[in-house]
């Protein structure tokens, strides 16, 4: 075969104490290179780094879909073939997208926690102590109650979570608990709510707020009223709850 254009070859050049580089142009020409010269950036459109909106939005639409099928079929018995099949991809298109089915799974994980400590972020701009604890209990509530597919698969599929993943997981929710911490000592610091361990009060809010996924009917029960009676029977006054949903979140 001939030799390809833009091949780079390595040689001791009379005259010259070190090695130089030629590169064969297009047109035939030997090119000499110093080695003290930066590179010379190759021809052609640069590789892109990160991923364009279009993957993105794609990505984003396979964990939703993945978070349903596991949350009808349990995380063992659903696969990536019902993935594809419910996108009307090709199983090999799919993994364009993700790696293997254990890779989907932290990537519903992740997109879950990120996308609620972005919400928690700025909902800790809150000024009052007290209306700023209420927000972050509605917050857990609305999550939950309105993502019970994507929620269910966390909850009860964390045992599956690969080692290679659990400790960036870790790592997210850590932070995100100590939001909560820092909301319940604020309030104790204001006298919104009794003086207790905060870390012990914010896993109560927490507990409480995330068991809903159990139990929460969309079809009976209305997650504004629920976030607002849980407000109540932490902070004993009835506070208005934000127009908040985890649609405005997730999306």
């Amino acid at each position: 075969m001939g030799r390809d254009l833009g091949t780079v070859a390595c040689e001791r050049v009379p005259g010259l104490g070190d090695v130089t580089q030629r590169r064969l142009t297009g047109a035939g020409v030997i090119e000499q290179q110093d080695p003290g010269e930066p590179p010379r950036r190759r021809r052609g459109r640069p590789r892109l780094t990160e991923p364009t909106a279009a993957y993105v939005r794609r990505q984003a639409e396979i964990i939703e879909v993945a978070a349903r099928i596991f949350h009808a079929h349990g995380y063992e018995a659903g696969s990536l073939d019902d993935v594809a099949a419910a996108l009307d991809l090709r199983k090999a298109n799919l993994y364009y997208y993700v790696d293997s089915k254990a890779q989907l799974l932290y990537l519903i994980f992740d997109r879950a926690i990120s996308l609620a400590l972005q919400r928690l972020d700025d909902l800790s701009k809150t000024p009052d102590a007290r209306e700023r604890l209420a927000a972050f209990i509605a917050h857990q509530v609305s999550l939950v109650a309105d993502e019970r597919s994507l929620f269910t698969v966390i909850f009860e599929s964390r045992p599956r979570l690969g080692a290679e993943y659990e400790e960036q997981i870790r790592q997210k929710e850590r932070v995100y608990l100590r939001r909560y911490v820092e909301a319940v000592s604020k309030a104790i610091e204001a006298g919104a709510i009794p003086e207790v361990n905060p870390r012990y009060g914010a896993q109560a809010i927490l507990g409480m707020s995330s068991w809903v996924y159990k139990w929460f009917d969309p079809e009976e029960d209305d997650w504004a009223q629920l976030a607002s009676d849980f407000v109540e029977l932490v902070l004993k006054v009835r506070l208005p709850v934000e127009g908040l949903s985890s649609a405005d979140v997730l999306r």
